[in-house]
């Protein structure tokens, strides 16, 4: 829901809560941060954006190059906790592709994204903000 009022916000005021971020990238970088932004929208329904609130998900701020199962007080299955996997551009387009797969028994619901371009898309959008 934040991400479908950020969007609006962004649409009808010329709000953008992004400016800064988008002012340091070039223009065919802009172009992928802003459909990264519409693949992440529904992430947010599960996972705050600003990364501080336990949700369903857990947050994500600090995402990349922490170890699956890092933020303390979130209840992870087993699996995800005891996972070795550590997070960067790699293994979260694998977890994207099927979480399943690359963490078996998480508890992250959430169809596979299978469109690679929707998934680099995202996973550079969440590269420039949750790093």
């Amino acid at each position: 829901m934040l991400g479908v009022c950020l969007l609006a916000c962004s649409a009808l005021t010329g709000c953008d809560p992004f400016s800064d971020v988008r002012a340091g990238l070039n223009p065919s970088d802009r172009e992928r941060f802003d459909r990264g932004l519409r693949a992440a929208t529904p992430c947010w329904s599960c996972h705050d954006p600003t990364g501080d609130a336990l949700k369903i998900g857990p947050p994500l701020r600090g995402l990349f190059g922490q170890t699956a199962g890092f933020v303390k007080g979130f209840p992870y299955s087993s699996e995800m906790r005891e996972s070795p996997v550590e997070w960067d551009e790699n293994t979260l387009d694998r977890f994207l592709a099927n979480p399943q797969w690359l963490i078996p028994q998480n508890r992250m619901i959430f169809a596979p994204m299978t469109d690679a371009r929707t998934r680099a898309d995202l996973v550079f959008f969440m590269g420039v903000i949750y790093r």
